[in-house]
C-alpha cells in the first residue's frame, strides 16, 4: 500500500512536476518583481499624489496587485480554469462584502480625505459634533489622531472623519474672528457700553487692535475691535463685540480675559448688567395658612 502511495505520488509529479515548477518560478518572479517596484516607483508615486501619507499605502496596493496577478498566472499555468474561479469568487465575495465593506468604506474615505486635504498634520481643528478641539497628529489611510486641549489622544476612523463636519482652525491664514456677547440695561448709555466693550478688546494682548483688513468671500472686514447692538432683549439690550485674533491657539483664554476688562470697565461707568428678579406675592388667605403653621411642625413647611 505504501509502495502504490509513492507511485502514485511520482505519476503526478512525472506528470505535473514541470507545471507546479513553472507556477512556483512564477509566483517568486512576480513576489520579486513586486518588491522592486515599491523601491523604483517610490520616487515617481511620490512626485505623483504629493500627499507622504498617501505614498506608503499606494506602493502597499501596487505591490499586491503584482502579486495577486503572479498568483493568477500561476493558477493558469497548472491549468486551473480562471473563469469558474472568478465566479465562485463573486459569490464568495458577496458574502465577505458584510464584514468587509465597513473596513473598505474606512479605507476608501482615508484615501479620499488624503487627497482632498480638507485638514493636515499640525492644523487645529474643531469636531462640533463631539465638541472636541484639537491638533491633527496623524493621518493614516484608516484612521486620523487628534491631540486635544486636554492633552489626550483622539483616534477617529477616517470614515467618521469625512461624514462629520469639522472646523479648521489653521487653514490657510490663522487670523480669527470671534463675537462676543452680552447685555445691559435699558437704562444704561448704549454708546458708553460700546466703547468699553471696543477698548477691551483693544487693550488684550493676542487681540488684532489697529489697522488692515481681511477678504472673506470678496467682502473685506476691518481687523480692529467693533461692538454693535444686536437687539432689543426681553431683560435688556443685546450687544455683541466682533474681534480678531492673531491665532487660534488661546481662544477660551483670551475670551475670558476681555470679558474681565469688559465687566471691571462696566462696573466703573455704571453700566448695569441685568439679571433675572423675582417677585413673590401671597394673597391674605394663603398668608394666613403659612402663619398657623406650629413652628414643630416643619414637615408642612415648602
Amino acid at each position: 500500500m505504501f509502495e502504490s502511495g509513492i507511485d502514485i505520488l511520482l505519476d503526478l509529479l512525472g506528470t505535473y512536476g514541470p507545471k507546479i515548477l513553472i507556477a512556483i518560478l512564477v509566483i517568486a518572479l512576480g513576489v520579486y518583481i513586486a518588491n522592486k517596484s515599491v523601491k523604483y516607483l517610490g520616487r515617481p508615486v511620490a512626485k505623483y499624489l504629493k500627499r507622504p501619507p498617501l505614498i506608503k499605502p499606494a506602493l502597499q496596493i501596487i505591490k499586491y496587485l503584482i502579486i495577486l496577478l503572479a498568483i493568477l498566472a500561476s493558477l493558469a499555468v497548472l491549468g486551473v480554469e480562471l473563469t469558474g474561479l472568478f465566479l465562485s469568487a463573486t459569490v464568495l465575495s458577496v458574502i465577505i462584502g458584510i464584514v468587509v465593506a465597513p473596513i473598505a468604506a474606512n479605507f476608501i474615505s482615508g484615501a479620499f480625505l488624503l487627497s482632498e486635504r480638507p485638514y493636515d498634520i499640525g492644523d487645529m481643528i474643531y469636531i462640533p459634533e463631539i465638541d472636541r478641539t484639537g491638533f491633527v497628529e496623524d493621518i493614516s489611510i484608516s484612521h486620523t489622531r487628534i491631540t486635544t486641549l486636554e492633552n489626550t489622544y483622539l483616534v477617529v476612523s477616517n470614515q467618521r472623519m469625512r461624514n462629520r463636519d469639522v472646523v479648521n482652525y489653521t487653514s490657510g491664514d490663522i487670523r480669527i474672528r470671534r463675537i462676543l456677547s452680552f447685555e445691559i440695561s435699558y437704562e444704561s448709555d448704549i454708546e458708553v457700553a460700546i466703547k468699553a466693550a471696543e477698548e477691551s478688546a483693544e487693550e488684550t494682548r493676542g487681540v488684532i487692535s489697529k489697522g488692515g483688513k481681511i477678504s472673506i468671500m470678496s467682502t473685506y472686514y476691518p481687523l480692529n475691535p467693533k461692538a454693535f447692538v444686536e437687539n432689543f432683549g426681553e431683560s435688556g439690550i443685546e450687544i455683541s463685540l466682533m474681534y480678531w485674533l492673531k491665532n487660534p491657539y488661546y481662544i477660551k483664554g483670551m475670551e475670558s480675559k476681555i470679558y474681565k476688562k469688559l465687566f471691571k470697565k462696566l462696573k466703573t461707568e455704571n453700566i448695569e448688567i441685568p439679571y433675572p428678579h423675582r417677585q413673590l406675592l401671597f394673597d391674605k388667605d394663603s398668608y394666613q395658612d403659612v402663619q398657623e403653621i406650629p413652628d414643630n411642625d416643619k414637615s408642612k413647611e415648602v
